[in-house]
């Protein structure tokens, strides 16, 4: 499934090939670890900030959606905590020219002064957008409280003042100083060769040079937890988050984390899902992600349910934690449902759009220094229930614990909590 050539620059800037015989399509990516963990507090956001302003063109491409456009090309972007990665699918014979847009975009990218301005107001609406949407409040909320203290406590959105705060000096040093090639990954799938490629990125004077970037610092987790938040909320539904932080730095780690959250998913085998049907008046359906960082891992799930249900529902979460942690044989039953709904999740969505693929390529080998599809996979395969319990018994220790409630909370149900 997979074979990859790689290339690395003398500069750091390391270029991949995903070969696909016979695809007709490409995806060509170009990622940076730079996100809401690369940003100073008082310019929180600024990495999502500057995803919008790539967008605004450079001096000889004013129209960049048409560009892409008229090369076929389908383009978009994604800004996470600790990385952002620019990607687009495109038919095969245009895949070298849609590398060589997407170089020059992010090398020669104006950020003129009048457009930032015009901008912020529509990341100003994003921003309070997000703040309506108890989902999106409560994931914040957890990974801010999951990760005090570590880089990874952080928003990608920013806030209303860091957001008015940053300025157009602020982000042109910001881009120039992290933006740079030794940071830099392309990811490029498809049925092509490495050297086609290596001469694309050396017709760039940019990206071939030897230039001065900020080097991305990583530092180890330790969880502090068990922590419970209420945020109080004229709403009528009582929105509710768990998230356990995991430790990732073995694949057995990973796949552990990804197992346990196709537990807790939406799906029909979810071993909280039929207990929440049944005892607590669900209303709506769970969330699940997984994702696993350099350091740390999460698991968050979110629903939402009626407020009186409140101590009901932390009633099952910590006993559903508490059986994790000290009778994981009782899920037993429940791991090769989940094994296999997390194996079916990974390779379906590997193999459904070239876009997927390879933002997902390039966001391991940002995180991993490597990606293979093959390894992924047989990782999640042999995992044996044994090796599960043991990394389940980590995953659900109390101090790796984050329960968040938004809504019409009234008694404090989260006070006596024992996790």
């Amino acid at each position: 499934m997979t074979d990859t050539e790689t290339h690395k620059f003398s500069n750091g800037l390391q270029l991949v090939l995903e070969k696909l015989p016979k695809a007709k399509s490409a995806g060509v990516a170009v990622g940076f670890p730079v996100g809401g963990r690369t940003e100073e507090p008082d310019v929180s956001g600024i990495s999502h900030y500057l995803e919008h302003m790539i967008f605004k063109g450079t001096r000889t491409v004013k129209s960049v959606d048409a560009t892409f456009e008229k090369l076929g090309a389908r383009n978009n972007a994604w800004t996470d905590v600790d990385a952002t990665i620019y990607v687009a699918e495109c038919p095969k014979k245009y895949s070298i020219r849609v590398l060589d847009l997407w170089l020059h975009l992010l090398s020669e990218a104006s950020i003129e002064p009048e457009q930032l301005e015009r901008e912020r107001g529509v990341i100003l609406s994003e921003y309070f957008i997000s703040e309506d949407n108890p989902d999106y409040l409560v994931e914040k909320t957890a990974t801010l409280t999951l990760f005090k203290d570590h880089p990874l406590s952080t928003t990608v959105i920013g806030s209303e003042e860091t957001i008015k705060a940053i300025t157009h000096s602020k982000m042109h040093d910001y881009f120039r100083s992290l933006y740079s090639p030794p940071n830099t990954v392309v990811w490029v799938s498809g049925d092509l060769t490495l050297d086609k490629l290596i001469d694309c990125v050396n017709g760039h004077d940019y990206w071939t040079r030897s230039v001065k970037g900020s080097a991305v610092s990583y530092k180890k987790f330790q969880p502090r937890g068990p922590s419970a938040t209420e945020l109080r909320r004229p709403t009528k539904l009582l929105q509710v988050g768990l998230a356990l932080s995991g430790p990732t730095g073995s694949a057995e780690e990973r796949a552990s984390l990804q197992i346990l959250g196709s537990m807790f998913s939406s799906g029909q085998s979810s071993i909280l899902r039929r207990r929440l049907v049944l005892e607590a008046q669900l209303t709506d359906k769970l969330r699940t992600i997984t994702p696993c960082y350099k350091e740390a891992g999460m698991l968050f799930t979110t629903f939402a349910t009626r407020p009186d249900k409140a101590k009901k529902v932390l009633k099952i979460l910590t006993e559903a934690l508490s059986e994790l942690r000290e009778d994981t044989d009782k899920f037993k039953e429940h791991f090769g449902n989940a094994h296999n709904h997390a194996i079916g999740q990974l390779t379906t969505n590997i193999d459904s759009t070239m876009m997927y693929r390879t933002l997902q390529g390039a966001w391991e080998t940002l995180r991993r220094g490597h990606c293979s599809w093959d390894e992924l996979i047989t990782q999640l395969e042999t995992l044996d229930f044994n090796e599960f319990k043991e990394n389940v018994a980590e995953i659900s220790r109390p101090e790796r614990t984050a329960l968040i409630l938004a809504g019409d909370v009234r008694e404090g149900p989260t006070r006596k909590l024992q996790f």
